[in-house]
């Protein structure tokens, strides 16, 4: 296929429509075929519209022609469009990973392991909620970002029914082990990081010992562990810059657990970390596992700020959990558009990558040491840049093909 000569739609949805009749819950509907369907919710996510009517209207007014209230939004309830939108939004993640670099490959010591950020993320009511007590009440979810491919997956929806505002502990220890554990294969170890909501330490053991599961989180400021020894670290290695303590700490659950203490050489901040992981993980690494959590915070950003998506669609369960999937398929299909315009056209967010190595030179500069070693080598552009996403979101309405659109984007980039 000419690439060149293909619309910029097409070749965005194509991983999308590749997989799209090979879905096991996909069935004919000629009013609105389900590939059709898929790409409306993308679509929706990528729209900015006010609101669902909004977006009916953009769409009749576009080159994609009207498509009925009830042929999009009234489906948001259904549970076998909802198990085709799961189903691809799995298979859009997979082909991300698959597609996408590796971006902890350069840390040997984390091979055999999958590497997860995870956390909940809240968004307003729908129009049409019920109120509870008198108000609306904002709708949760958990996600988890997969580090090693920027990887965006919905992995549970809060309880609505019994809880207004579900801990993410609750909503971790409701979830199938299978989906923590995202597929991975028989003898692969599974991390998640998680910020203070996810401490339980018994149910950390439980996870470790029964699935293979680990967790890494922020120690809270009330804890107060007992020391029960001092591991020995190699102090000389860059990848450890910054790292004060590492020892073997016991919890007031009866648990012990790894406590990483590490002083950020840029900012002199300091932090604790907790983690059941095994020594053979330096203690640095672990500083820049939880760091690079902060990705999974640009994402839910990225959602809110750049995409707009701050409030629910629809009131039904099936339409909360579709919308998840919805935005989880936006994020990563924008991520493969992304690597693919660089690989094939070499089109890059110059004046961005400039910025970053200016922030990059201001840190070193200020720093009181070396900043740390992988902090310098993994460093990324930690979410889509909004000149990106705009030209995606305008050619998406349009039959414009690559060639005539590709220019636009390249003088966009060259732009601070």
């Amino acid at each position: 296929m000419d690439n060149a000569n293909t619309s910029v739609a097409h070749l965005f949805f194509r991983p999308l429509l590749d997989i799209a009749d090979h879905l096991t819950s996909s069935r004919s509907c000629p009013k609105l075929a389900d590939k059709d369907w898929l790409q409306t919710g993308v679509r929706r996510v990528l729209s900015a519209c006010d609101s669902g009517l909004d977006f009916l209207s953009q769409l009749a007014f576009s080159d994609l022609g009207e498509i009925g209230r009830t042929h999009f939004f009234e489906t948001l309830k259904s549970s076998r469009r909802l198990s085709l939108c799961q189903e691809a939004a799995h298979s859009i993640h997979d082909h991300l990973a698959s597609a996408a670099p590796d971006r902890l490959a350069p840390i040997p010591s984390l091979e055999g392991f999958e590497i997860f950020a995870g956390d909940g993320h809240w968004h307003a009511a729908a129009a049409h909620d019920p109120k509870k007590s008198g108000k609306k009440h904002a709708v949760g979810h958990l996600y988890g970002l997969d580090l090693r491919h920027n990887a965006l997956f919905h992995l549970q929806a809060a309880d609505q029914q019994n809880k207004l505002k579900e801990h993410d502990m609750s909503g971790l220890k409701r979830t199938a082990i299978e989906d923590l554990r995202r597929g991975a294969p028989k003898g692969k170890r599974v991390l998640w990081i998680w910020d203070r909501a996810g401490i339980d330490f018994r149910q950390w053991y439980r996870w470790k010992q029964g699935s293979g599961i680990y967790f890494l989180s922020h120690a809270k400021e009330n804890m107060r562990p007992e020391t029960l020894c001092e591991h020995p670290w190699e102090q000389g290695d860059a990848v450890n810059n910054g790292v004060v303590s590492d020892r073997e700490v016991s919890t007031s659950q009866g648990v012990s657990v790894r406590q990483v203490i590490y002083t950020d050489p840029a900012t002199d901040r300091e932090f604790t970390f907790i983690t059941n992981l095994p020594r053979s993980i330096p203690p640095g690494v672990i500083a820049q596992l939880y760091r690079m959590r902060w990705d999974a915070e640009k994402v839910f950003d990225e959602l809110k700020n750049k995409l707009g998506e701050k409030k629910g669609w629809a009131s039904s369960p099936n339409a909360k959990a579709m919308q998840a999937s919805f935005l989880c398929m936006a994020h990563n299909l924008i991520e493969v558009e992304s690597l693919r315009l660089e690989r094939e056209h070499d089109v890059k967010n110059v004046a961005e990558h400039k910025r970053k190595k200016k922030r990059l030179a201001k840190e070193r500069k200020k720093a009181k040491e070396p900043l740390p070693e992988l902090y310098v080598r993994l460093q990324r552009l930690t979410q889509h840049s909004v000149k990106l996403i705009r030209w995606i979101r305008y050619h998406l309405w349009k039959e414009t093909s690559l060639h005539d659109a590709l220019p636009q984007l390249r003088t966009l980039y060259a732009k601070l």
